[in-house]
Parts: structure tokens; C-alpha cells; sequence
């Protein structure tokens, strides 16, 4: 089978000049143009052409513009004198107009004017009257509330006091209701100290700084019914209501004095052989005998 030589080898270098001497015309490349392929004097003679034309229609093309031009310069000169004709004719009469409508501003200024004036004197009437009006009826009404006030603030007795840590007696004050409270301080003003009376169930305490230091009990309470107690809340007289006085602590009675039955006990009495520091006129017990130094 012979070897064929594809289309697209016939440009290549190994083939340049070999297809012009042994070709005819079955081969390419042909001497004539059946496919009509533009040649180099084909495109020459076109491309003068159109030169030619490019160049003829430039021309027109300038006359045209240049006519054109030549218009619309015409146009415009024609147009902005008729603009500026008509600018000036409406800027006459909106000067006209603002002329007629200052002088209708002057006339509506002037009648607002008199209206306002009109009405500012009825306004300064009528302020006039009510603020009379107002004046009396305030000077009534605050003459009773200041009647109210100063009735209210002489009162010799008053019912009802509202509650709050702010409200503070000044003078003497009288109560003749029992007054209910827990506790009751009274500081006073030359002592630096406080002293508070304090109710609890059964008893009434007078209470300092250091502690209670004396008591009032119900009767029945606790059997006690006055107590003078130490700055450690102990007491150190106490009255009983089976009327027995007694001295001293409990855990170290001084003295102790019945009423029912009439004895008097000296239970801390010291010994004889504890007189050597005391003092003289002091009792003292020796066996069962009561002894005077």
C-alpha cells in the first residue's frame, strides 16, 4: 500500500519544494483559484477602494459636521437670546410680583399688626381679671390654710402622731394616755453616757452602758421585786414579796432580813481567826457567839 501524505504535512519543511516538481494539476498548489480565495491584487485593488471611500466619506463627513456645527452655534445664539429675553422678561415680573406682594406684606403686617395689639390688650385684660381672681381665692385659701396651720401647731392636745425615726419632741410634752413601748432611752445632754428603761415580761429594767442596774419585777414573777444589780447584771440588793431583804450576791449573802419571821441573818460573818485585818467595831462570829471587835 503507498504511503499517503496527510493535508496538513504539505507545509511542513521536509516537503518544501517537492510537491512543485512532481505535482500536476490534481496536486496543490493549483494555478487557478476554484475556491475563490482573495489574492494580493485582488486586496490591493480593494483596499485602494476603500481608501478612496474612507477618504471621500471623512470629507463629507467633515463638511457635515463643520455644517452642522455651523447650526447648532446658530441655534444655540438663537435660542439663548430668546432665553435670555425671556429671562429678563420673567425676572421684571417676579420683581413686579415681590413689589405688589411687599406691599401686600405691609398691608397684612399692618392689620396683624392691629390684631395683635387688639387682642394683647383683651389678653391683658383678661389676665389682669383672672390673676385678681386667683389672688383673692389664694389669699383665702391660704389664709385658712394658715389658720389650719397655726390652730394645728398651738394644739394643746394632739390625737394622732405619724410614725418615723425623724419626728422629735421640743418643750415640755404632757401624756395622758399610757404610752406603749419596749424601750424608752433618755440620754442626757451633760453626760455622756445612756440610760434606757427596758420592759420585757414581768419586769422593768433600768439599763446603762454597763449593764442593768435596777429592776422591777411583777409581784409573782419570780418571787423578786427590786433588785439593784452589779455592772455584771448580778444583784447586789434585792427585795423579795415575801418580804426578805437581802444583801450581797446570792452565792455570797452579806445580809439577809425577814420580815415574816422577823430574824435577821449575817450568814458571811468571818471567823475569829480571820479578825486580824479587820477593822474595829467589825462582827464576827466565835463558835456560836456573835462578837464585836
Amino acid at each position: 500500500m503507498a504511503n499517503l501524505v496527510r493535508r496538513k504535512q504539505v507545509d511542513q519543511v521536509e516537503f518544501s519544494g517537492f510537491f512543485v516538481e512532481v505535482g500536476d494539476e490534481n496536486y496543490y498548489p493549483l494555478t487557478t483559484n476554484p475556491s475563490g480565495f482573495l489574492d494580493a491584487a485582488a486586496l490591493d485593488a480593494a483596499t485602494g477602494i476603500l481608501d478612496t471611500k474612507i477618504n471621500n466619506v471623512s470629507g463629507i463627513l467633515n463638511n457635515n459636521i463643520s455644517s452642522t456645527g455651523a447650526y447648532c452655534l446658530n441655534y444655540s445664539d438663537n435660542i439663548s437670546g430668546n432665553l435670555s429675553t425671556r429671562l429678563m422678561g420673567t425676572g421684571s415680573y417676579l420683581s413686579s410680583v415681590d413689589t405688589a406682594l411687599s406691599g401686600y406684606v405691609v398691608t397684612v403686617s399692618g392689620n396683624l399688626n392691629a390684631s395683635i395689639t387688639g387682642a394683647s390688650g383683651t389678653l391683658n385684660t383678661k389676665i389682669d381679671s383672672t390673676s385678681g381672681y386667683l389672688k383673692s381665692y389664694t389669699d383665702s385659701i391660704s389664709g385658712i390654710l394658715n389658720s389650719q396651720i397655726t390652730a394645728a401647731s398651738n394644739a394643746t392636745t394632739i390625737n394622732n402622731i405619724v410614725s418615723g425615726t425623724g419626728f422629735n419632741f421640743t418643750g415640755t410634752k404632757i401624756f395622758n394616755s399610757p404610752i406603749h413601748t419596749q424601750r424608752v432611752n433618755i440620754s442626757g445632754v451633760t453626760t455622756p453616757s445612756s440610760i434606757a428603761i427596758v420592759g420585757s415580761s414581768g419586769v422593768a429594767s433600768i439599763v446603762g452602758n454597763a449593764g442593768t442596774f435596777v429592776s422591777y419585777y411583777e409581784t409573782g414573777a419570780n418571787n423578786s421585786l427590786w433588785a439593784v444589780a452589779d455592772s455584771a447584771g448580778l444583784p447586789m440588793l434585792e427585795l423579795f414579796d415575801d418580804y426578805t431583804l437581802i444583801l450581797g450576791h446570792s452565792s455570797r449573802k452579806s445580809l439577809v432580813v425577814s420580815g415574816l419571821s422577823g430574824y435577821v441573818l449575817l450568814p458571811s460573818l468571818p471567823n475569829q481567826n480571820q479578825t486580824g485585818a479587820l477593822p474595829s467595831g467589825t462582827l464576827f462570829r466565835s463558835g456560836n457567839h456573835l462578837m464585836i471587835l
